[in-house]
Order: structure tokens, then C-alpha cells, then sequence
């Protein structure tokens, strides 16, 4: 036998055996390179009997045995091309490694590819090979560089049902986010007036107040509150009551122009919007729009004065100084203001400072 041969078989035995342990597959499979048995036919040594055994397991491996020259080019595959990709082994042999990669993956592959050598021996790549009947697999390879020999030995596995589980995956876990923020969505929302409900309400002044603190930015909110609403029940009936507030509450969302305002129903018939970065003047402006645009709807009401559906509305401020301050004092001064406005007639305004912080003027 010669020369240098048996600690390449041994060598093999080794690779053989850690190869197939999943939790190191890649890190001595590509252990192979070099072994001069499988460069072809007229090798000195295919006649020794520990060549034959190396020949045998390298033929005979579930995954494919690649080796390339300096160029690119395949100059042996092990047969298992045939049983992954469908092609004899003479049909690859003397063409590119990129021959098959698909499009897609053509330029990670060459940029990772080209830069195989002796500052960097070893690679791993996830790609699409082309099938000889034109469909694609997912193919995990890993190269190794042949510093004496030149070119390149791979290892390619098939792991196209690896990557279709993990797309599966994938797409289960965007469909229960999906699920997840639609759930969230419903839990925040008021099931009458499609409003944010009070629960998102009171985290969404929480956490309003404390950005306010922290930027020293005002803000501002509106309590306002159907008037007479318990007479329009009795009068028009509670089905008709419940339309005049989906209606009322479409009125007052629509009124706020700016994406980071938020309207939610309060309670009963009141209704809340919080108006981050907006001083006392800033949140009556916005109170006497919404009424305007309450009116507007033209709801009709013989109850009132007016004829028509009315609400009051209450307005408070602050402009944050430190970390002082609690958010129900900006509640209660907008809930003053509103039941001022109330006991001055219904259908207007009214405004109270809140007792946090320096006020807005």
C-alpha cells in the first residue's frame, strides 16, 4: 500500500463517524479534503484494498462529495448528485459551481464563494440548487479550502424539508402575531362605539403623562358628555340611544386631525380625548370642534333647547415641571371644567387648570 495512505483512510473512519453526529455534522465532514483516492481512475493507489473501503463510503454517503478546482470548476461528485438532484455525475462534471445555484442566490453564493482560501478556509452557505427536472432544493453546504491541492471540497445536504418546516414556521408565527394584534385590538376597543375603551384610555394617559414629564411638552384633554342623553333613551328608545353614540363618537374622532391625539369612550355617555403636546388655549380650540362637530350631525333631540343632539365639554392642561404630578389631576380639572359647563347651560366649553405642574395660560 502506499505511502500515506492509511492515516487518510483512518482520517476518513474519522470524518465517517463525526459526520453523522447532528450536533458537530458540519465541523470535520469537510475533514475529506485532500484524499487523493478520489481524484479518478488512474490515482497509484485505486487497486489498495483501504482505497476501495475509502471509495466505498465516500460513493455511497447520503450527502453529496464536491470537489472544485482553483477555477470553479466540479472535478469529482459523489454519486448521491443522482439521488438528490437528479443528474449523473458525468452531467456536472467540468461545469461551474455556480452552474446550478438559483438566480436568487447567485450573488450571496459568489461573494461568499470567491473569497474561500487561506484567509478564510472553511465556509457555510444555505442555497437553491436546480434539480434536473427544473424545480429548486434547498441545499446546506459547507467548503472547505484545499491549501496543497488547490481549489475547494464540499459537503452539500439536502435540507429543503428543514427549511420548508421553517418557513412553515415562520408563517404560523406572523399569523398568531396577526391573531395577537387583532386580540389586542378588540380588547382595546369599546364594543359600541368602535373608540378606544377605557382601559386603553387610562394606559394611554399614562403613559402620555410620562412622556410629557420627561419632554416638558404640555398636555391637554377633553372630557365631554352627551347632553341629556338619558331623555333621548326614553324618548327615541336604547337602540336609538346607541346609535347617537356610535354617531357622536365618529363626530368627535373625525375632528381630530393629528395621528398621536387619541379619543375613547369614558363611560356612559362621556366621552375623553387626549391631546398630547397641546397647551389649555390649544385643548379648547380642539373641545369647541368637537361640539361643532357633534352638531353638525344634526341629531334630532326635542328634548333640548337646541333641537338637536348637543354635548358639553370640559378642558384641562399642563405643562410638566420634574417628576411631579399625578394624571387624575389633569381628570379632575377637565371633569370640573365639565360640570361647569353643564351648570352654565350645556352646549359649550369650559376650561380649569389642572393642579400639576405650572399651568399653560
Amino acid at each position: 500500500m502506499g505511502h500515506g495512505v492509511k492515516p487518510r483512510i483512518h482520517a476518513l473512519f474519522i470524518f465517517a463517524s463525526q459526520y453523522r453526529d447532528e450536533s458537530n455534522q458540519w465541523a470535520r465532514a469537510a475533514d475529506m479534503t485532500g484524499i487523493d483516492c478520489i481524484d479518478g481512475p488512474d490515482h497509484p493507489h485505486r487497486f489498495d484494498p483501504d482505497a476501495a473501503m475509502f471509495r466505498l463510503i465516500v460513493e455511497n454517503a447520503g450527502d453529496m462529495i464536491v470537489r472544485g478546482d482553483a477555477a470553479g470548476n466540479r472535478t469529482y461528485v459523489s454519486p448521491s448528485y443522482r439521488e438528490i438532484l437528479g443528474y449523473e455525475p458525468g452531467e456536472v462534471l467540468g461545469n461551474h459551481a455556480y452552474q446550478l445555484v438559483h438566480p436568487d442566490d447567485l450573488a450571496h453564493v459568489s461573494a461568499v464563494f470567491g473569497r474561500i482560501g487561506p484567509d478564510m478556509p472553511s465556509a457555510d452557505l444555505q442555497f437553491r440548487m436546480r434539480r434536473k427536472d427544473g424545480t429548486y432544493l434547498w441545499i446546506g453546504a459547507r467548503y472547505r479550502h484545499l491549501p496543497d491541492q488547490g481549489g475547494v471540497v464540499a459537503i452539500l445536504r439536502d435540507i429543503d424539508a428543514r427549511k420548508i418546516a421553517e418557513e412553515r414556521l415562520r408563517e404560523a408565527h406572523e399569523e398568531l402575531k396577526t391573531a395577537h394584534r387583532a386580540l389586542r385590538e378588540l380588547a382595546d376597543r369599546d364594543g359600541l362605539t368602535g373608540l378606544a375603551n377605557r382601559r386603553r384610555f387610562d394606559e394611554l394617559l399614562a403613559s402620555e403623562f410620562r412622556r410629557a414629564q420627561r419632554q416638558e411638552l404640555p398636555l391637554g384633554l377633553v372630557l365631554l358628555d352627551v347632553d341629556h342623553f338619558k331623555a333621548y333613551n326614553d324618548t327615541y328608545g336604547h337602540l336609538a340611544g346607541d346609535e347617537c353614540l356610535r354617531r357622536v363618537g365618529r363626530a368627535i374622532q373625525g375632528a381630530i386631525s393629528r395621528p398621536g391625539d387619541h379619543v375613547a369612550r369614558y363611560g356612559g355617555e362621556e366621552i375623553a380625548a387626549l391631546l398630547p403636546a397641546t397647551d389649555l388655549a390649544g385643548a379648547v380650540r380642539m373641545a369647541d370642534r368637537m361640539r361643532e362637530a357633534v352638531i353638525g350631525l344634526g341629531l334630532r333631540h326635542i328634548r333640548t333647547d337646541y333641537g338637536v343632539t348637543t354635548v358639553s365639554a370640559g378642558a384641562s392642561a399642563f405643562l410638566p415641571m420634574g417628576v411631579g404630578g399625578n394624571p387624575l389631576d389633569l381628570i379632575n380639572a377637565a371633569d370640573r371644567a365639565l360640570y361647569q359647563a353643564k351648570a352654565e347651560g350645556r352646549n359649550r366649553v369650559c376650561a380649569r387648570s389642572a393642579a400639576v405642574g405650572m399651568m399653560v395660560p
